[in-house]
């Protein structure tokens, strides 16, 4: 057994199986290769993603106006699952159309690719756009404002419009930039709006028939302020009874002397510096008070009032006393009145007797003489 093991031949057998097992320990895939086995696995399994792209032009933009073509398309590209996700996240390619070498006109044009990866299978979607070349044409224009005025609350008026800036640059086809019959921007106003309006409104070109031009706007929005105010004026009030008093009349008091009205120009140019309110006594008793709403009293010479309404205080006066404070001479006579009439007329009686006495004398006398 010795001279086996001594042997040079059992070394050589000993160094061939050694040998044998590292290369099936090698070759054999074990716990240490199975990451290196699923980045293999993955980088074979294909994947399918669609997204969209901006869709550029070769063309000479400064001189040619062109349009029909969509801002954006939509590619689905397949391939390796890592490949895929790293072209969407970066989307390192370009999709164009070519339009250099076109003219004037319509024209139906390929979308072209250029940039992505040999090992990506892609289609675009839609293959095919049909542009419309023109000449490009700038010019300027002025922005006017239309607006709905019955949108207003009643009794307020717009003042002078601003809008900044006044002018727009409009850009396009000749063709379209002659359609254009005005530069607009509506804003629209709240239902019963009582204070200024300010804000940012879309401007519009518009042809003939108020349709909107295809043409762009540089800027696209303009600064608008519509100033809301109401007029006003303060007046007095002259309270005024009305109604059937019968024999009975009244005096009309209220702590309110001044009022303000409010209203458009107009109706506050017509209101005098100061207004009539009537008060209806006729089913009044002294000392009565009524609150009176003015806008009712005023009818429609004004908007609203302030205050709205007023207390008024009713106070009654006889007609005896108010016609013996007059004087009026219908309202009758007094006692002392009668008195005094009384004596009037014995005093003229008594100077009527003294004449006739007198006459008698002097008829006597006459006789006397006479004989």
């Amino acid at each position: 057994m010795k001279k086996i093991i001594n042997s040079n031949y059992f070394y050589a057998f000993l160094s061939l199986c050694c040998a044998l097992w590292l290369f099936f320990f090698v070759s054999t895939p074990g716990a240490g290769s199975t990451r290196d086995t699923n980045q293999s696995n993955t980088s074979t399994v294909t994947k399918k993603a669609t997204f969209s792209v901006p869709l550029q032009l070769q063309a000479d933009v400064d001189k040619y106006y062109i349009t029909g073509y969509p801002e954006k398309v939509k590619v689905t590209v397949e391939g390796p699952s890592a490949l895929v996700t790293a072209t969407r996240n970066t989307q390192n390619f370009n999709l164009y159309l070519n339009l250099r070498d076109l003219s004037i006109g319509q024209h139906r044009v390929q979308i072209r690719e250029n940039g992505l990866n040999s090992e990506l299978t892609y289609s675009i979607k839609p293959k095919y756009v049909t542009v419309n070349i023109q000449r490009r044409e700038t010019k300027k224009f002025a922005v006017d404002i239309d607006y709905n005025k019955e949108s207003l609350a009643t009794g307020y008026e717009t003042g002078t419009t601003e809008v900044s800036p006044e002018t727009v640059t409009v850009t396009g086809a000749a063709s379209e930039i002659n359609k254009i019959n005005k530069v607009v921007v509506k804003p629209i106003l709240p239902k019963g709006i009582k204070s200024t309006f300010d804000q940012e409104v879309l401007v519009q070109a518009l042809d003939k028939n108020g349709k909107t031009v295809n043409v762009t706007l540089d800027p696209q929005t303009v600064h608008v302020k519509i100033p809301i105010s109401i007029q006003s004026k303060q007046v007095s009030i002259n309270l005024k009874q009305k109604g059937n008093t019968s024999d009975n009349s009244f005096t009309l008091e209220s702590d309110v002397k001044n009022i303000r009205v409010y209203g458009t120009k107009s109706q506050i140019d017509a209101i005098d510096d100061s207004v009539d309110v009537p008060v209806d006594v006729s089913d009044a008793s002294d000392g009565d008070k009524k609150t009176i709403d003015l806008s009712d009293a005023l009818g429609n010479k004004v908007t609203f009032t302030d205050p709205s309404s007023v207390s008024v205080t009713i106070n009654q006066t006889s007609s005896n006393t108010l016609s013996s404070t007059t004087g009026n001479p219908t309202s009758g006579t007094t006692s002392s009145d009668s008195s005094s009439s009384s004596k009037s007329s014995s005093s003229d009686s008594t100077d009527s007797d003294n004449d006739s006495s007198s006459s008698s004398t002097n008829s006597t006398n006459d006789n006397n003489d006479s004989e």
